[in-house]
């Protein structure tokens, strides 16, 4: 004889879950994969030079006959990256603010700068750097000169330094 079973409905619920996600599971994983390939761009950018302006107000008066004293120098970097100058050398005559009695042919003389690691960072404007010794004037330096404010031309060499 034959009897005919009734699944409970809790029973009945679990397994259309499971028939469910399994359907939902094997759907996620049967998703293709595709990828590609091609080119990508980039542009660099281009450097400006870095820029002196005036730092005599930052000088201070240690400079005399037989001496070394210090080059203030007031430096703005323009670009988007930080700089670092390298090397600072002389590139002219050096005047003074007393007239011909005491420019460069009278003593004073800078000695070029090797080595150095002046950093600026991006687009920084008016940092004054000291570079200790690098100006000196000898016995032969007029009366004169006494208070001047000496110009020195220089030409510096920086790096970027990112």
């Amino acid at each position: 004889m034959w009897r005919s079973h009734r699944l409970p409905k809790k029973l009945l619920i679990i397994g259309a879950v499971l028939v469910i996600g399994t359907a939902i599971a094997g759907i996620a994983i049967g998703a293709w994969s595709v990828s590609g390939s091609g080119t990508g761009y980039a542009k660099a950018s281009t450097a400006s030079a870095v820029t002196l302006s005036d730092a005599s107000a930052s000088t201070t008066a240690d400079l005399y006959p037989g001496a070394s004293g210090a080059v203030k120098l007031k430096v703005s970097n323009p670009n988007p990256f930080p700089v670092r100058i390298t090397a600072v050398s002389g590139n002219g005559a050096i005047t003074s603010d007393k007239g011909a009695s005491c420019d460069a042919s009278t003593g004073v003389s800078f000695a070029n700068q090797s080595s150095l690691t002046l950093d600026l960072l991006a687009n920084e404007t008016n940092k004054v750097f000291t570079l200790a010794g690098a100006v000196s004037m000898s016995n032969a330096s007029d009366n004169a000169c006494q208070g001047a404010v000496f110009s020195v031309p220089v030409s510096v060499t920086a790096i970027s330094n990112a």
